[in-house]
């Protein structure tokens, strides 16, 4: 499902909901109208993953007990994929025994709220969930970044090496590396 337009802008933060009941959408919709986010949602697990890797949202709101494929299956999966394990996933379930905490907490998740929940904290694990996220971002965007230079440093190098490679080899392109060590740079 496309995301709701609550603002159009694109460096907004997506929040992504992904719980079977239409009655949660309804009303997360309503209530999350006053932060500066967009909203998606999905009714079932599997679409959860599709959209999930489709939009790659700052944060995912997840519900535990759904049909065909259950929250904790989903976030497993969400875990498991190099391309989405970074996003932080929010429990929003009735379950309210300390193992299933336990268990979304072990898989990956980064907060658990108990149904029925109260919007004004609801809002507030949001706003510090995607604060996190984004000051994560920041970090690992800065430790690829020479600090005395600004340039891109060896990580940022191992990194992107390999894809580079891998690329120039199915394209059967030549490939030539230069790199340079500059000792005692002031």
């Amino acid at each position: 499902m496309r995301p709701d337009e609550f603002n159009s802008d694109e460096s907004t933060p997506l929040v992504l909901v992904i719980d079977d009941s239409p009655d949660v959408h309804r009303l997360l919709k309503a209530r999350l109208r006053t932060e500066d986010l967009r909203l998606a949602h999905a009714e079932d697990g599997d679409d959860g993953i599709e959209l999930c890797r489709t939009l790659q949202p700052a944060l995912v709101l997840l519900d535990i007990e759904m049909p065909k494929m259950d929250g904790f299956e989903v976030l497993r999966s969400i875990k498991d994929d190099p391309a989405l394990h970074h996003v932080p996933v929010i429990i929003l379930s009735a379950l309210q025994s300390p193992q299933d905490k336990v268990m979304a907490f072990d898989l990956g998740a980064v907060d658990y709220i108990c149904k029925p929940f109260d919007f004004t904290e609801l809002r507030a694990r949001v706003r510090s969930a995607l604060h996190t996220h984004q000051l994560l971002q920041l970090l690992a965007q800065r430790a690829q970044i020479d600090g005395l230079t600004g340039l891109w440093n060896r990580a940022h190098f191992d990194g992107r090496f390999s894809e580079a490679l891998a690329a120039s080899q199915r394209r059967s392109t030549p490939r030539s590396l230069a790199m340079l060590d500059i000792d005692h740079f002031k």
